[in-house]
């Protein structure tokens, strides 16, 4: 709908990112948002860097597409290490490089102004298209706002934004969209209608209505995940003090240290109790879980 596309560039605009509407294209989600460039930008054997830990979906869909997947480590106190990631695009020279420098799924992770400014011209140096998430990326409970890393771009090509209504708005609301240069969008929209035909009128309506008024939904929205996470690292700190939490300054996750191998065990009690990613779908093989209610559990120094 035209009118979504325009509060959208609106909002974008108002982030410090020069948009129009012609640079927006809307889906049915982050997820096909996603899954639909993979699809489009990439071709079969091209290189695609993905964070780890990191959105597992994320994966699959680039995995659909035929990449081959290079891993850049995130660190939960420290973040990106953006030598080893400029060594990784110089060498590897990858077509794609997927991120979430905002509020890190799972680690919580922002990147800083500077860290942004490297990265978007790291990858302009070496032609690596930039997929940048931004589903949690105005999810700020205490950090302070940031420009998004398309700010930094010297061309419009050099960065495509994934964002969505389900994360800020209500999980129901399957509206999201892509934000990226006119060429870009053209190719994308050709490409859209083999896998989906349409995002939801009513649900473009009501997304519409909300960004008119989002200052407040934000507002409401980081007071209730400011007093859930205060409520949960105090309990942390309370009942398992030995546990180790780092710093969350805003989105939805937290990458929480165990001082013993139990996240498995942990993950299948809390699927149990109808919280958390079932491990079949929400782990890899390095004991990292995309759920709520596990973590990575580093060498064990007592048994539980």
């Amino acid at each position: 709908m035209p009118a979504l596309r325009e509060a959208l560039a609106a909002r974008y605009t108002a982030r410090g990112v020069p948009t129009s509407p012609s640079q927006l294209l809307i889906t049915s989600g982050a997820q096909p948002a996603i899954a639909l460039v993979a699809r489009t930008l990439l071709s079969r054997g091209d290189r695609a860097v993905v964070e780890t830990p990191g959105y597992p979906h994320a994966y699959e869909a680039l995995r659909a597409a035929g990449a081959r997947l290079l891993p850049l480590a995130v660190d939960s106190d420290t973040g990106w290490n953006l030598d080893e990631a400029e060594q990784l695009l110089r060498r590897a020279a990858p077509v794609l490089a997927y991120v979430m420098p905002d509020f890190h799924n799972p680690t919580s992770r922002s990147m800083s102004e500077d860290e942004r400014r490297r990265l978007v011209r790291m990858a302009e140096d070496t032609g690596t298209l930039l997929l940048v998430d931004e589903t949690t990326g105005e999810l700020d409970i205490d950090r302070g706002a940031r420009l998004p890393p398309a700010a930094f771009a010297s061309r419009r090509s050099s960065v495509v934004t994934i964002g969505s209504a389900s994360k800020t708005m209500w999980g129901g609301l399957r509206v999201g969209w892509i934000r990226a240069g006119e060429e870009h969008i053209a190719a994308l929209a050709a490409a859209r209608p083999a896998a989906d035909l349409g995002t939801a009128v009513f649900d473009q309506l009501v997304v519409t209505e909300l960004l008119g008024e989002f200052d407040d939904v934000l507002q409401h929205r980081t007071r209730e995940l400011g007093t859930a996470r205060d409520a949960l690292l105090a309990r942390l700190g309370e009942r398992l003090p030995e546990w180790h939490v780092p710093e969350v300054s805003g989105g939805l996750f937290a990458w929480v240290r165990f001082d013993a191998p139990v996240s498995s065990q942990l993950a299948l009690g809390a699927r149990s109790r109808g919280c958390g990613s079932p491990p079949d779908r929400g782990s890899d093989s390095t004991g990292h879980s995309s759920g709520s209610c596990a973590s990575r559990s580093p060498p064990a120094r007592r048994r539980v």
